[in-house]
């Protein structure tokens, strides 16, 4: 496992979010992102943070051979000899000369404790500068460069959407155009979400560029790299690019409340009018925002009336997305509480959004 799996795995087993392991570290949620996507690699500080936090050795942090340790088995302080109140016969010390004794003792355990650990650090941070330096062994992760000049790639892209025939399926595209290319390597893209990962070939083009495309299930976060694998089989996977919160920018809001009027009940009769307001709230990553909706009357779980959203007209022009519906559902026998009403969105993949309004 890379660092970046490892951080993601623990963080998950301790049951943080990436926002929540980024405030206990005092850092942002998009760093701690960074890490688990292996774009960037922790600092000594903050990898000292993290053994301390996830209460695993840094060592096993850095070291991809390095397994997870079985957590320690619980000291039964019963067990333990109870420490002798009064000295041996015969010896007499002052309460000076104990305090004395005692702290001279403390100092010198502290000094070899803190050479300890600077000789630790120090052989830590000499295994990540060579760590770093492995750029010809296989599954070597390059990090894109801050500037335009010294990145991976000449040019890259990638696109998400849903599968059209599947909602539950994402259709990933791509394409990149490595900045430095070797003669004979060959090429393949890697998507990487969570515990999974897919790959596909990757096609090249008269430009020097590589193109692919992958179906996979919705996930939440992924990452998409580019591995290039040369005569030797030294391995390069140059990221493209990095998602999350995948499924809530591919879901839809709906609200919807009674403005004016509302289900009223007299003489054993229940009438449905009123104005109905509704809102609906597409996020980033839908392309097709186009939907039908309406109104839906229920007695006993059962549909007996419905009728269309109406647009809410402002000044004689349409609001996008905001509907004043005049309710006319009719009036029908039987108690209030057998009766219920919803508002239904059916976007333009079919997917279907329902909501009681208040």
């Amino acid at each position: 496992m890379t660092t970046g799996e490892k951080i993601a795995a623990l963080r998950r087993d301790h049951k943080l979010s990436q926002e929540a392991l980024g405030e206990k570290l005092g850092l942002s949620r998009q760093a701690v992102s960074k890490w688990e996507a292996d774009q960037a690699v922790p600092t000594m500080d903050n990898l000292m943070e993290l053994s301390r936090l996830f209460g695993v050795p840094v060592d096993t942090l850095l070291r991809p051979d390095a397994p997870f340790p079985a957590p320690p088995a619980e000291e039964n302080s019963t067990d333990a000899p109870a420490a002798s109140e009064t000295p041996h016969k015969g010896v007499s010390l002052s309460r000076g000369k104990i305090l004395a004794i005692g702290g001279a003792a403390l100092l010198c355990v502290s000094l070899a404790l803190n050479a300890v650990c600077l000789y630790q650090i120090a052989q830590l941070k000499g295994e990540v500068q060579a760590l770093r330096a492995q750029a010809g062994n296989v599954n070597t992760v390059y990090y894109p460069g801050t500037g335009a000049d010294t990145g991976d790639f000449a040019d890259s892209s990638e696109h998400m959407t849903l599968d059209p025939e599947n909602t539950e399926q994402l259709i990933v595209t791509f394409s990149a155009v490595p900045r430095v290319a070797s003669d004979g390597e060959t090429a393949k893209f890697l998507l990487r979400g969570g515990e999974q990962s897919w790959e596909c070939e990757a096609e090249g083009d008269a430009g020097g560029g590589y193109r692919g495309s992958l179906t996979i299930p919705m996930v939440d976060e992924y990452s998409v790299y580019l591995v290039l694998t040369d005569q030797n089989g030294g391995t390069r996977n140059l990221l493209i690019a990095s998602e999350s919160d995948i499924e809530n920018r591919f879901s839809i809001d709906v609200q919807a409340y009674w403005s004016s009027g509302g289900p009223t009940f007299s003489f054993g009769k229940n009438t449905f009018t009123g104005t109905l307001s509704t809102y609906v709230d597409f996020h980033d990553a839908l392309e097709d925002t186009s939907f039908t909706g309406r109104i839906i009357l229920y007695q006993n779980g059962k549909e007996i009336a419905e009728q269309p959203l109406e647009y809410r007209i402002s000044d004689g022009e349409y609001s996008p997305n905001t509907y004043d519906t005049e309710v006319r559902l009719g009036t029908f026998d039987g108690r209030m509480s057998d009766f219920s009403i919803k508002v239904e969105i059916t976007d333009a993949y079919g997917r279907v959004f329902t909501v009681s309004p208040d």
